[in-house]
């Protein structure tokens, strides 16, 4: 995975609110309504790589793994464990984005070129006024951001006011920079334009046409959800969300969501980070990064010794596998004398490194803290869900294997590549 920020969930004092239909269905019952069970082999699954992908997630810790191929459920595993809303962390992110598309697609947002200060008058003065739906969806925004959630934005009573209220770092549109505090404005944006409170407008316009019956989401103690995560929701539920994407907005023979705002959500948002669409992270056919002198830089702030130093520079310049690229860098932190210890440390302003790209999208996916996974791969018809609860182990190495990085590249490897193809 490309992402490189470790990202906190933020708790509220007010804790979740639940949005319950009269009679809620069991998760079986759920699950049966909303795809039909299909034997993995007559999808295309190769069984082999499907129990190396299961045993995997056991011993990752797993709470919920769901997978369909071609609509249909070919792996439904709870490995015994608890049915039931699991916390989405920052893979919530790109369940916001899903808002901002039904107000445009419902004529209530103009467009994500919209300045926020329609919405915030506020804003009209100085550059803030630069600042559009556009930035906020693609981490351009140039807020001010403190990388560490509790330290800035937990104590806060209010995230969007919080936001409206930082100063600019950079000009907006100049740099990509994973900002959880713009985000958090968005919930205020859904609020203005459709009259009613984010969590609420999802469940009307996106959740209950899903049949989604058991929703939980967190509030900031002003009664607003977050936008960065806080969003509490069943694998089965999280599938579902990721077929109406693949299918172009559309589910069960109704459209939800315009084909338009589908596209536009999993196209390269801007050129500075073109692995990252409207709050979707995007994986193109090939990807690679490479250590650059900000990274080295970080790294020597932080104290590594001259020796790994050494060694880290040595990478300098040279493309890596955008998958191998941290476990690389990794096993240079885990043999410095200085930072083994606190690896947990390390994430605070780390730099965004802007991949290497070539080909076309070939998956996109929410993803959120301690391994939360909505993937999508359109190629193949394949859209999976990986969950785990909370909360985290203190053990960085422990943590790293729960977290559980190659989700990805082992939903990947169910379909073999299509003949002809390198």
């Amino acid at each position: 995975m490309t992402k490189t920020v470790l990202l906190v969930l933020a708790t509220s004092l007010l804790g979740p609110t639940l949005l319950r239909g009269d009679e809620p269905k069991t998760a079986q019952e759920a699950e049966a309504d909303a795809f039909p069970r299909g034997e993995p082999a007559k999808f295309g699954i190769n069984g082999d790589a499907l129990e190396k992908l299961r045993k995997r997630a056991e011993e990752a810790k797993s709470d919920a793994v769901v997978i369909l191929k071609d609509g249909r459920l070919v792996a439904d595993w709870d490995f015994g464990r608890e049915r039931g809303p699991i916390e989405a962390m920052s893979a919530t992110k790109s369940i916001v984005s899903l808002a901002i598309g039904r107000l445009i697609d419902a004529g209530k947002i103009k467009s994500i070129d919209q300045p926020v200060c329609e919405f915030y008058p506020e804003w009209k003065q100085g550059r803030k006024k630069l600042i559009t739906l556009r930035h906020l969806l693609s981490q351009t925004s140039g807020l001010q951001n403190v990388a560490s959630t509790p330290v800035e934005i937990n104590p806060s009573p209010d995230f969007v006011q919080l936001a409206l209220a930082a100063e600019l770092s950079d000009e907006p549109g100049s740099k990509f920079l994973y900002n959880n505090k713009a985000v958090n404005l968005l919930a205020g944006v859904v609020q203005r334009a459709s009259g009613m409170r984010m969590d609420k407008y999802l469940a009307k316009e996106i959740f209950e046409p899903l049949g989604m019956t058991e929703v939980g989401w967190t509030l900031d103690r002003s009664g607003n959800p977050h936008g960065m995560s806080g969003l509490q929701i069943r694998a089965i539920d999280l599938a579902k969300i990721g077929q109406m994407m693949l299918d172009e907005g559309s589910w069960k023979g109704k459209q939800i969501l315009s084909k338009d705002w589908v596209s536009k959500s999993i196209a390269p948002s801007q050129d500075l980070y073109p692995s990252y669409g409207l709050l979707w992270w995007l994986h193109p056919e090939s990807e690679s990064l490479a250590v650059d002198d900000s990274i080295v830089k970080h790294f020597k702030d932080k104290g590594m010794t001259k020796a790994s130093l050494k060694k880290l520079e040595s990478l300098k310049g040279k493309p890596i596998e955008a998958t191998k690229f941290w476990s690389t860098v990794g096993q240079i932190l885990r043999g410095d004398e200085v930072l083994k210890t606190k690896l947990a440390e390390l994430n605070a302003g780390l730099p965004q490194l802007k991949p290497i790209v070539s080909g076309p999208v070939r998956s996109y996916e929410a993803q959120g803290y301690l391994g939360q996974y909505l993937i999508v791969i359109p190629r193949d018809r394949i859209v999976a869900v990986r969950q785990r609860r909370g909360p985290g182990t203190n053990n960085p190495e422990e943590e790293s294997k729960r977290g559980f990085a190659g989700f990805g590249e082992a939903v990947a490897a169910l379909v073999e590549e299509p003949a002809g193809k390198p």
